[in-house]
């Protein structure tokens, strides 16, 4: 197959997932760049296939967000969607084509939501301004241009979006001017809980799982460990107790509910529980983010054959805490690092140095489409296109069964 995809959430003024953005390449082993001109009409059949195939794991019943090129837009994909799921963003330059400019005239007489990228309101440009229904715009613009075209978007009861939102600051800004949907890196980014909030502190969880995923992981120390937090141990003992509630037993330590709930259950119980209390002001997504670069690295992995093959415990838990370090600034990142009980190629992993690092990259340039990047490093995970785009698939599943955490 010749055809990759990605999502990226596009939130609202409160943190939640309003829209999924499809992110997309037909890279394929023949065309590595993707270049559309180069795509066939079996390549077009089998995208519109998977996508089709795949629409609820994709978009998880969300409104589907699509960046229309020429390719796409005359082999009508936006009709794989219903109309009220799906918002079409045009971008300008295809307009100043005549033909293209009557074809997104149509569709949106045919009532398609269209977003127009890249344009700030000025009044000779009314005509396009009527045409949208959601203005697109680089947050870090002229901060008077982003303000004046806001109150007439809000005036004329259309909407804005906000791009490339990186730091809590930009975010603040966003919703003082009252911007309907933000999109950028802020939202990978969690800031973690302190003792205030009650939850389990990030070192009790980060040794936790250490000790889980260690070769031989032992009981002893991790129900010391876990005693030493009370939300963790009050949560295990009412898990266990509810499981085992039939039986008609009453269990009263933390020793007793990891013997009877076993390892590989620990392991899913623990990651849960303590991802939702990382951060409670962090976005859902986050969370969900954090097991899906777990799931995909270990795929990822599991797919490379080789001594890191059989190590996918170690990868599983790089993606996992890979979340919890939230940093693109080198210093912090070394910092968080060097706090966290892990071996050493977990952290070079997450630098994407080392025996893990090229897993972590391929499954960080899936993650945001940088396509280019995902045909570099799949090469060099020894992983082909189509295993990883259905290993994509199956991560997403395995992201919906486990992470609702809204």
């Amino acid at each position: 197959m010749s055809f990759l995809i990605s999502k990226q959430a596009v939130f609202n003024q409160s943190g939640g997932t309003d829209m999924y953005e499809m992110l997309y390449s037909f890279a394929s082993k023949k065309n590595p760049l993707g270049d559309e001109s180069l795509v066939s009409d079996d390549d077009i059949a089998e995208a519109k296939e998977y996508i089709t195939s795949h629409m609820d794991e994709i978009f998880d019943k969300k409104t589907a967000y699509i960046r229309l090129s020429q390719l796409l837009l005359d082999n009508k994909f936006h009709e794989l969607f219903l109309k009220d799921r799906i918002v079409l963003e045009i971008p300008t330059e295809l307009l100043a084509d005549p033909v293209t400019l009557q074809q997104c005239m149509r569709l949106k007489r045919l009532g398609y939501t269209i977003v127009l990228s890249g344009f700030m309101y000025e009044e000779d440009n009314e005509e396009l301004f009527n045409f949208a229904d959601i203005l697109r715009f680089d947050i870090n613009s002229d901060a008077d241009e982003i303000a004046y075209t806001v109150k007439k978007c809000h005036e004329r009861g259309k909407r804005v979006l906000a791009d490339n939102v990186e730091e809590q600051e930009t975010f603040e800004f966003a919703r003082e001017l009252d911007i309907d949907y933000v999109r950028g890196g802020f939202f990978s980014k969690p800031v973690l809980e302190t003792k205030r909030s009650g939850g389990p502190m990030i070192k009790t969880f980060l040794q936790i799982l250490a000790l889980l995923y260690s070769p031989e992981p032992n009981i002893e120390y991790i129900s010391a460990v876990i005693s030493t937090d009370p939300v963790l141990t009050i949560k295990l003992l009412k898990v266990i107790n509810q499981l085992c509630a039939d039986k008609g037993n009453t269990v009263s330590t933390v020793r007793q509910a990891l013997v009877m709930l076993g390892i590989d259950r620990l392991k899913e119980w623990i990651y849960l529980v303590g991802l939702q209390r990382l951060n409670r002001n962090s976005p859902a997504e986050i969370l969900r983010l954090a097991l899906f670069r777990a799931r995909f690295c270990e795929r990822i992995s599991r797919n490379s054959g080789g001594s890191v093959g059989s190590r996918s415990n170690e990868v599983y838990l790089m993606g996992l805490i890979s979340i919890v370090t939230g940093s693109s600034d080198e210093e912090a990142l070394s910092k968080a690092l060097a706090d966290l009980p892990v071996s050493q190629e977990i952290k070079d992993g997450i630098t994407g140095d080392g025996v893990f690092g090229d897993i972590f990259r391929l499954s960080r340039s899936y993650e945001v489409g940088e396509w280019s990047q995902v045909v570099v490093y799949a090469e060099a995970c020894h992983i082909d296109y189509q295993v990883l785009a259905n290993e994509y698939i199956e991560t997403l599943r395995f992201v919906k069964k486990y992470g609702n955490f809204a």
